[in-house]
């Protein structure tokens, strides 16, 4: 990235927070989704701390991340760039929203709620969380993306290409770090998804005779 900082006119290290802290902001939001459905060992409370706690710090981190880019963009000494000219930029700020609303409602309802309002918040809880979690993963996706074409990722073909991982080590080395970066990424969405879903029977189907379930199925 070539160093962070908070200074004027040193914009593009001023934007290296965005990136840096949005993938703590990430990791965070990991913990959180794991905290609830598999630390087992610990009790109910301590988990609920963790959890909330984890999406606390994931939102400060956005937070801080979000300052960096208008403070790099706002930069007079280094120059003026757009706001909020990318896909990347609206994807990320609708994540941000659905973010905000979430942690907010979260934490009324179930920090200071009482019990009616836990229950008709948890249902809704539970299904926008992988929802922004997902956001938040295609918002890092889009913004690498976006970062690379600035770099400049081609290679030199000099013959037909019809085997591409062949030239991988031709990608520049910059470029092959941020391909890592997103595939880390995705990867780690897929398999927290995985592991928060729930596959046990619907109780809805509990009961059935293996006749019903075969036609249901």
């Amino acid at each position: 990235l070539g160093g962070i900082s908070w200074k004027e006119g040193e914009s593009k290290k001023v934007f290296n927070y965005h990136p840096l802290l949005m993938i703590i902001c990430f990791c965070f939001m990991t913990i959180a989704s794991l905290s609830f459905r598999h630390y087992t060992l610990v009790s109910r409370r301590f988990r609920k701390v963790m959890h909330g706690l984890s999406w606390t710090i994931a939102l400060l981190c956005g937070a801080v991340s979000l300052i960096a880019v208008f403070q790099s963009h706002n930069d007079v000494t280094s120059g003026l760039v757009a706001n909020m000219y990318s896909l990347h930029s609206w994807v990320g700020s609708s994540v941000v929203v659905f973010y905000l609303l979430q942690w907010l409602v979260g934490l009324y309802a179930f920090g200071f709620g009482n019990p009616s309002w836990k229950a008709a918040a948890i249902i809704a809880h539970k299904y926008i969380g992988p929802i922004i979690y997902q956001g938040m993963a295609l918002t890092i996706l889009l913004g690498i993306q976006e970062k690379e074409g600035f770099m400049g990722c081609s290679y030199k073909v000099e013959s037909v290409d019809w085997f591409p991982p062949l030239h991988f080590l031709e990608i520049p080395l910059a470029c092959r770090v941020s391909h890592s970066l997103g595939l880390i990424v995705l990867i780690t969405t897929v398999l927290t998804l995985f592991a928060i879903q729930d596959f046990s029977p619907s109780l809805s189907l509990q009961g059935q005779s293996q006749p019903q379930l075969a036609r249901l199925l």
